[in-house]
């Protein structure tokens, strides 16, 4: 490839927080094969003596413990939902997929076979030239290179003929399917072998971190989380890009193993751009990062850089899969790393899960009050006297007798007893009217106060986010059945209050068999005693529409039933309306609670977030993969 002109190095990206750089400073390091103390390029590597391979031995019971530990983990972030619409759900449902695609995808098959090939991610930027380099790396083409953009689509993976095997099970990300050739479905991983890749190590070639297709930048993420070691590319003319340096931050918080290479460095720039990105790295603490850089050349007849240029970053990379110490140590820094990350960004998900939960009970709070309100609304119906206005007082009036009649019935009591009975037994009243009525008024009173309730609870749901999301108009409104429901409730409450009145009569001798005027007489009064606010003692409201209604209601019954009896009866069947009225109102409310129960939230995700994460602490530390439990 002919040598090209590269413009100037972008400006410096943001550095991250000083936070998040301190820290780091807390994390483990481990020993990699030595490089210069000073970066330069092409940093050599200090040659070892390859150390045998160590022979499959038993895990400790430490390793079945965490295993344990992590599947937990997997199951309680698995059952954690953010389905209402909160500041931190769309993040939660993000670094929760993320969070269980590293447990499938790395974790877990990691940890169950620590002893397995070494998986070198290869990632960075787009037209970094990081197929060239894993071609050049392996001395054949095994991943396509070209100048369209992008160009890895699906991912390759190259490994030691001895380690195919390893990869081809599936126990690493087994999310992409295995596949020989090369593939355009970035759900497949074309697996490749190289002879001349030492055992032990193999290279995965990634697609764009900053590529224009959503997917290929999703699949970089999810691929990097799998790493043992990251290898990122950069160039000298896009070293100084944002989203590279959020990875790589992304990856020293994790204590992942990093190494970088700036490749394409003009020869008149390699001074000035290696110092620049050097600061950087040390900015950011990823000084110890070895970096390679390599500069502009010529590819030669198959596309590959010339060995003398590839040269130091392949005898590092030959060494590290000669030296199965150093692998080792390369694979539990990044485990013990990973696992220790899990712990803040668990956090992170009960505390989104929290919000979930304050939110729901928000919700639900602010249904509960409309409808408590509407409840308080029919109780001071049933005290003020305002039931017994208008069609009811002169239906009530009506059944009774005269006006003149009432104005003398409380020195009468005794006459009027008898022509009370001699009524209800003998003839029928015009009791139909008043208890038709009774139960306009009431259904008109649970219609209203129905109606309040449910523009109450729509206003106070609209009013919050996640409230909002829910809401439809039929919502704004009382049910579409609830003027038919309502009559139904009022028509049984009449025929419960008859029934009630039927029973306490049944010794009465005033009620003769079959005499259904005297139960239905008795059963309007009863009706009309519950209208009033403490058995028919007349309030300062109750005496302006008309005190002698109740007084003739308690003189009359109290006739018939005696005095304790009636003042029974009223309270009975006032207590019975209104819970048939809350059963109507919890009806009406549920329209909205139905809608926070369907989004699960009735369990305590959070609770078991936080203890499956300090279960996975435990364990680790326990395990002290870095041989420190730190």
């Amino acid at each position: 490839m002919p040598r090209q002109p590269h413009p100037d190095p972008e400006p410096d990206a943001p550095s991250p927080d000083d936070a998040a750089i301190a820290e780091s400073d807390q994390e483990t390091k481990i020993e990699l094969p030595e490089t210069s103390p000073e970066p330069v390029e092409h940093q050599a590597v200090a040659v070892t003596e390859s150390s045998p391979e160590p022979p499959l031995v038993e895990p400790p019971p430490a390793v079945g413990h965490l295993a344990t530990a992590l599947s937990r983990l997997r199951a309680a972030i698995g059952g954690a939902s953010y389905p209402l619409v909160m500041p931190s759900a769309e993040e939660a449902r993000r670094v929760g997929a993320a969070l269980v695609a590293q447990l499938d995808d790395y974790l877990l098959p990691r940890l169950a076979r620590l002893d397995a090939p070494l998986l070198v991610v290869v990632g960075g930027s787009t037209g970094a030239g990081k197929s060239t380099l894993v071609n050049s790396l392996v001395r054949t083409p095994v991943s396509a290179a070209g100048v369209l953009r992008p160009t890895t689509r699906s991912p390759v993976l190259v490994s030691n003929p001895s380690d195919l095997a390893w990869f081809r099970q599936g126990q690493l990300l087994p999310g992409l399917v295995r596949t020989p050739e090369s593939s355009a479905d970035p759900r497949t991983l074309q697996i490749v072998s190289a002879p001349a890749l030492g055992a032990g190590l193999a290279f995965l070639d990634a697609p764009d971190v900053d590529s224009v297709v959503e997917g290929n930048r999703k699949l970089a993420a999810q691929l990097f989380a799998a790493a043992d070691l990251w290898l990122f590319v950069t160039t000298a003319a896009r070293y100084a890009d944002n989203v590279p340096w959020e990875l790589l931050t992304t990856a020293r918080l994790r204590g992942t193993v990093i190494a970088l290479v700036l490749d394409r460095v003009p020869t008149e720039a390699a001074g000035e751009v290696t110092a620049h990105l050097q600061e950087m790295l040390v900015a950011r603490n990823l000084g110890a990062a070895p970096l390679f850089v390599l500069p502009e050349t010529t590819l030669d007849g198959q596309g590959l850089i010339a060995e003398d240029v590839i040269g130091p970053l392949h005898d590092w990379f030959g060494q590290l899969a000669a030296d199965a110490g150093a692998r080792a140590a390369v694979v539990r820094q990044t485990l013990d790393g990973a696992l220790a990350a899990l712990g803040p960004a668990v956090e992170g998900l009960a505390d989104a899960a929290d919000e979930q939960t304050v939110a729901t009970r928000a919700l639900d709070e602010r249904v509960t009050v409309a409808y408590r309100t509407a409840r308080q609304t029919v109780v001071e119906g049933l005290r003020d006297g305002r039931l017994l206005r208008g069609e009811v007082l002169a239906r009530w009036q009506e059944f009774v007798g005269t006006g003149e009649f009432m104005r003398t019935l409380e020195n009468r009591v005794g006459l009027l007893r008898d022509r009370f009975v001699s009524a209800i037994t003998g003839r029928p009243l015009p009791g139909r009217n008043l208890q038709t009525a009774l139960e306009s008024q009431l259904v008109t009173l649970l219609r209203g106060v129905a109606t309040d309730a449910a523009e109450q609870a729509y206003a106070a749901w609209q009013a919050h986010p996640a409230g909002a999301a829910l809401l439809d108009t039929e919502l704004q409104r009382a049910s579409a059945d609830l003027p038919q429901r309502a009559d139904r409730l009022v028509r049984d409450w009449q025929q419960w209050v008859l029934g009630l009145v039927r029973e306490q009569s049944a010794e009465k001798r005033v009620v003769a068999r079959g005499a259904a005027y005297a139960v239905n007489g008795a059963g309007l009064a009863v009706m009309i005693a519950v209208f009033t606010s403490t058995a028919f003692i007349p309030t300062g409201l109750e005496l302006a529409v008309g005190a002698g209604t109740t007084v003739a209601a308690q003189k009359v019954l109290e006739a018939v039933f005696g005095d304790q009896a009636i003042r029974g009866l009223a309270n009975r069947a006032r207590e019975d309306l209104l819970f048939r009225v809350g059963e109507l109102l919890d009806a009406e409310a549920a329209r909205y609670t139905d809608r926070t129960a369907a989004t699960g939230l009735d369990t305590a995700p959070a609770a078991d977030l936080r203890r499956a994460a300090l279960d996975v602490e435990a364990a680790r530390l326990e395990l002290a993969l870095t041989g420190s439990a730190t």
